[in-house]
């Protein structure tokens, strides 16, 4: 139960804050201009009401998430988070009055079956961690998506890809120092050498630039795109490091769950329309 409440209970509260956000950073970036005037955008960002709110909620779904990650397995919690999208596309239906698109009502299934199938592994921890290995597969995934941010001219693609990453990687950096250092009742005499760690600023980097690539994709991409894009990713890549890094037990009903959760949030994707079917004239 209290897996369920530290889990769904983000998952919605993440859903709200995404909606939130993005209507706030839309009306900011109209009106200034965007993010070519700098200044501007900054200012109308943090004295908007509807981000405030959003951020808020965001806050209180990251507490949360946190005290899950530091109790659970990574790949038990990482999954629940791609409820997100799901509770984001019926929030949308029963508020907003949003179509749900065939392609939307399949990867909702696809995400909910999953979760169902790993009902009889929730609430697990069987992490064990290995430090020098978090470092090289931090490393390989900063690589990657640096030459990404280099060479893919798409930028909607890269700045999903990069607020993905850069959440993923925090929740890893965060989950190995939650292994080492008790943050429910962290005492005053550990406090130095937790800020003194090389993880703990690689968790600050890592959650830093991917919070900074969240405002920066929501004034300039499609929220329908962002949010699932990077919630996959985000999914994914602790969810890997649960297995590579921390040696989580993956039996066969585990696995089966997470890939269908995965195949849910891709294809909650919505694709841009090609530029010869935009360039169609109707008949």
């Amino acid at each position: 139960m209290l897996f369920l409440l530290l889990t769904i209970g983000p998952a919605f509260l993440f859903a709200c804050g995404n909606i939130l956000e993005k209507s706030g950073v839309s009306a900011v970036g109209k009106r200034t201009g965007g993010t070519s005037r700098p200044w501007e955008f900054f200012k109308g960002v943090v004295t908007n009401k509807f981000w405030w709110l959003g951020i808020a909620c965001s806050g209180l779904a990251t507490l949360g998430y946190y005290i899950a990650m530091a109790r659970y397995d990574l790949s038990q919690v990482q999954p629940m988070m791609v409820l997100n999208p799901v509770l984001t596309a019926l929030m949308g239906f029963c508020i907003l009055k949003e179509v749900l698109t065939k392609r939307i009502v399949v990867a909702i299934c696809f995400v909910v079956a999953g979760l169902l199938y790993s009902v009889e592994n929730l609430g697990e921890s069987t992490s064990l961690q290995n430090v020098g290995i978090l470092w090289v597969y931090a490393g390989i995934l900063c690589a990657v998506t640096l030459v990404a941010h280099l060479f893919v001219k798409n930028r909607e693609v890269v700045d999903s890809l990069i607020m993905g990453v850069g959440f993923g990687l925090s929740a890893a950096f965060y989950k190995s120092l939650a292994m080492d250092f008790d943050l429910d009742h962290i005492a005053l005499s550990s406090v130095a050498s937790l800020l003194l760690d090389f993880r703990t600023l690689g968790y600050v980097a890592t959650y830093s630039i991917a919070f900074l690539y969240s405002q920066v994709s929501f004034s300039r991409g499609r929220a329908l795109f962002i949010i699932p894009f990077s919630a996959a990713v985000g999914a994914a890549v602790p969810t890997l490091a649960g297995a590579v890094v921390f040696s989580e037990a993956f039996p066969i009903g585990k696995v089966i769950s997470v890939t269908l959760v995965l195949i849910g949030a891709c294809l909650f994707i919505v694709r841009r329309p090609h530029r010869s079917q935009m360039k169609k004239s109707p008949s």
